[in-house]
């Protein structure tokens, strides 16, 4: 769907009025579109025009107006100044006041902190589990200090086949690209389970215990998949099951920037290769071609959590 409607927004810029600069604004983070932006335009350093940027459309600057540069300014962002010559259709504003995301959440036990989100569930949502990776969440430890990671939990729907999986747990860098997308590329290995298997009738909350030397250092981030390994019968033979009776992770609503996944070309009836943060993604072609934000249903995750308690230990080389 996003390959068909991208083509639009050039479309517009192209058939736009050819005497006319046009320009959208986005959070340099989030890819959100920012209304109410203020603008002004400047010749020889005096200020020849002024205005805020549109809500439901692109703004537009008439060729009428004889000026140089550009200044965008909102209360809660950094100014940016800009040559006339540098002005892009979309143009990012970074945060100038930051509001810090829970990235680890208190619980009742003493000393244990909870790293993911715990929202609504959203009904058809879920999504099946694959032999090779199509979809996973960064996860962050934003405490300053080590975390040593105890259990990981994940929801599914109600199993139809015994399941075999494994959990893999890996480093990961993000790639940000001149488009706005955020990519993720996970490296080195640092854990996998052992074959862990689901039986018919599970569902709801899955516990797996880690092993308790696994540790996650301070300020680093860590990319985690669910990978099928396969499916049995009543006979304990391996099938290949229609879609309706394979293992799905249950997905809820996101408040915050981390799942990634590979798109599905439908003409190919492939995967892409990019790993690209979904929700960053929709932000943005939501900014961009329909001046608005997603539909708060739009923005889901797996759902999924890591459980942690604050390690006093130190990391060995």
């Amino acid at each position: 769907m996003r390959a068909l409607i991208k083509p639009v927004f050039l479309l517009l810029l192209v058939s736009s009025p050819v005497f006319s600069q046009i320009f959208v604004t986005i959070d340099a983070d989030t890819q959100e579109l920012i209304e109410n932006v203020s603008y002004s335009l400047f010749k020889d350093d005096n200020v020849v025009y002024k205005g805020v940027t549109l809500i439901d459309k692109p703004t537009s600057i008439d060729k009428g107006v004889d000026f140089d540069s550009i200044s965008f300014s909102r209360i809660d962002y950094k100014t940016l100044g800009l040559a006339k010559s540098n002005i892009d259709s979309v143009l990012y504003l970074s945060k100038d006041i930051i509001y810090l995301d829970e990235v680890v959440v208190g619980s009742q036990k003493d000393n244990e902190v909870v790293l993911g989100e715990t929202n609504r569930f959203v009904r058809r949502r879920s999504a099946v589990l694959n032999k090779e990776l199509v979809y996973g969440l960064v996860f962050s430890n934003g405490s300053p200090q080590q975390l040593q990671l105890d259990k990981m939990a994940f929801y599914v729907d109600k199993v139809k086949l015994k399941t075999a999986y494994r959990i893999i747990f890996s480093d990961v860098s993000e790639v940000y690209t001149d488009e706005g997308h955020h990519f993720a590329e996970p490296g080195e290995l640092l854990h996998e389970t052992d074959i862990l298997y689901l039986s018919p009738k599970d569902k709801g909350r899955v516990e797996v215990v880690l092993p308790n030397n696994f540790y996650f250092p301070a300020a680093k981030k860590m990319f985690v998949w669910i990978q099928l390994l396969e499916y049995y019968d009543e006979k304990g033979m391996a099938v290949t099951p229609e879609q309706d009776k394979q293992t799905k992770v249950k997905f809820q609503l996101s408040d915050k920037l981390e799942y990634y996944s590979r798109m599905y070309d439908l003409s190919t009836k492939k995967y892409t290769d990019g790993i690209v943060n979904t929700n960053r993604m929709l932000n943005y072609d939501f900014a961009t071609l329909f001046y608005n934000t997603p539909k708060k249903s739009d923005l889901v995750t797996p759902a999924i959590l890591l459980y942690a308690h604050k390690s006093k230990d130190v990391l060995k080389n």
